[in-house]
């Protein structure tokens, strides 16, 4: 009989030489500081800081927060709800309102009678779930504020999931109207955030709700390559061993993550380059853990490749061969790369192409998304010597890579 040769208990006692805390790199963790969104947590503390007076008669306020994913809504929302929370619970006695904080996730609560109850049960653990209609619930919700004289901000992160139908405008507008008594709610402080990644929100709200929200529109912009490098030095100080890692490393995700300003795929690139790293048992991370991480985010279709010319083929396998002789280097030369292309050319006996078809291989290849070029001005003694252009592989493991143009190279 086989034996397994994979050793479960020495894999499990085996200390982790990269990742110093896993939880660094979680969707859902809230670092203590966010770079880079203090003008967006202004924003939103300015907008409700009213509404945290417990003498003040305020009624609940409203914001819409839009971007596309990745940018920092989720977890700048969460950082200053539930800070806000904590302020009020430890100033209590100071004429600071009594305000509990829920963050819910529509995608994965689609109704509002998923929202409401799960409210609700939190509010009061012994609150029945079964039996009630939504503005039933809605009107128990109302009654417990009152008599607890406490108020609700209310995180709804993707709101479009919920508004998909006549009801879900109707809710959403006797919340916002509290003031007016609309439902029943007058007198009941409820504000609400709503997260949303569609840049045409507003279009889709009937005129009598968008009335009703059109207080404050926050806008989230997407990070440039700098601002990605500073959140991802933050994440690798907290997550990862300090020897495991170079600046260039997270530069060059950065990079990577700069075509979308997407934050959250250059924290999971971070992640998954560790553990590539530390599956091979590195003792730290280099650019070809980089390559291997980023197939398993967003794979490269083999077939892009195989439908390469030979002279294409030619050029990505001298690339590949010369990153993988230099694994800490992200970038070529584009005369380091003529020159490998040209000797691979003469061993297979065909002759190699001149410097203008060369050039534009490189640009068909850029095209096809499966090499970076980077123009970069060239200084000698202080004065300008010309530019020269970086070249490296997009997304694809050089390892890999040369396997799959081996044979037709």
């Amino acid at each position: 009989m086989n034996r397994s040769k994979f050793d479960l208990t020495k894999f499990l006692a085996k200390k982790q030489t990269i990742i110093k805390d896993d939880q660094v790199f979680e969707p859902n963790f809230i670092p203590e500081y966010l770079v880079h969104r203090e003008n967006e947590l202004t924003l939103l503390a300015n907008h409700f800081k009213s509404i945290i007076s417990k003498n003040s008669i305020i009624t609940g306020k409203q914001v819409i927060i839009q971007g596309p994913v990745g940018l920092g809504k989720t977890v700048v929302v969460r950082q200053f709800g539930l800070t806000l929370e904590n302020y009020c619970c430890a100033k209590s006695e100071d004429n600071i309102a009594n305000l509990s904080f829920f963050h819910m996730n529509c995608r994965r609560q689609r109704s509002w009678y998923l929202i409401l109850t799960s409210i609700l049960t939190q509010l009061v653990p012994a609150f029945p779930i079964r039996g009630f209609s939504v503005d039933e619930l809605l009107t128990y919700l109302v009654k417990i504020l009152k008599e607890r004289n406490q108020g609700l901000l209310i995180c709804l992160d993707e709101i479009d999931y919920l508004l998909s139908e006549t009801k879900g405008h109707d809710v959403l507008y006797s919340l916002t109207r509290h003031h007016e008594g609309v439902n029943h709610c007058e007198q009941t402080q409820i504000s609400l955030i709503l997260v949303t990644r569609n840049p045409h929100f507003q279009k889709f709200l009937d005129p009598a709700l968008l009335s009703s929200l059109s207080q404050r529109v926050i806008i989230f912009e997407p990070y440039n390559a700098t601002k990605l490098f500073d959140i991802l030095s933050l994440r690798a100080q907290q997550g990862l061993y300090e020897e495991a890692y170079s600046n260039d490393i997270l530069k060059t995700i950065a990079d990577f993550a700069y075509k979308n300003g997407d934050a959250r795929y250059a924290i999971e690139l971070l992640w998954r380059s560790a553990k590539v790293a530390e599956q091979e048992e590195s003792q730290y991370i280099d650019f070809e853990h980089i390559r291997k991480a980023q197939v398993s985010i967003f794979p490269i279709k083999q077939s892009i490749i195989t439908d390469l010319t030979s002279q294409l083929k030619k050029v990505l396998f001298a690339l590949a061969l010369l990153l993988k002789h230099e694994k800490n280097r992200a970038f070529v030369t584009t005369n380091e790369l003529q020159n490998k292309y040209n000797e691979i050319c003469k061993k297979s006996q065909e002759k190699p192409r001149k410097q203008t078809q060369f050039w534009n291989y490189l640009q068909k290849l850029a095209g096809l998304g499966l090499i970076e070029l980077q123009v970069q001005n060239r200084h000698q003694n202080g004065k300008s010597a010309g530019r020269t252009t970086l070249i490296s592989i997009s997304d694809l493991p050089v390892s890999d890579l040369l396997l799959l143009l081996d044979q037709n190279c």
